[in-house]
């Protein structure tokens, strides 16, 4: 078991990371917002237009709708994980932006 000392050292790394994946969930969170707003923007505003490109530029809406809906799920998945300390909605949130992300 560690030391009293120990523990009061690792204490602010953990809320210094806390803050950091707090801060990434809410800019991953803006981002959904944004996805779904240009996708129901586009929708209801730009109908006209579509109706004037082919069949599979139509679909862009519904696009950006879901795939905005599906980043603040997460998102909001993140941050009640994040704020809770649960090891296992942590790891799986982990899992999920591992996966999600591209291999560079």
């Amino acid at each position: 078991m560690a030391s009293p000392s120990q523990r009061l050292q690792t204490k602010p790394v953990i809320t210094c990371f806390k803050s950091v994946l707090l801060i990434y969930t809410f800019i991953f969170w803006i981002t959904g917002v944004i996805f779904l707003a240009v996708g129901i923007w586009g929708k209801v505003s730009l109908e006209n237009y579509f109706s004037l490109l082919n069949e599979k530029a139509t679909n862009v809406p519904f696009v950006l709708t879901g795939t905005g809906t599906v980043i603040i799920l997460l998102g909001t998945s993140g941050c009640f994980a994040t704020c809770q300390a649960s090891a296992w909605m942590l790891k799986l949130y982990a899992m999920i932006l591992t996966s999600l992300s591209p291999n560079f």
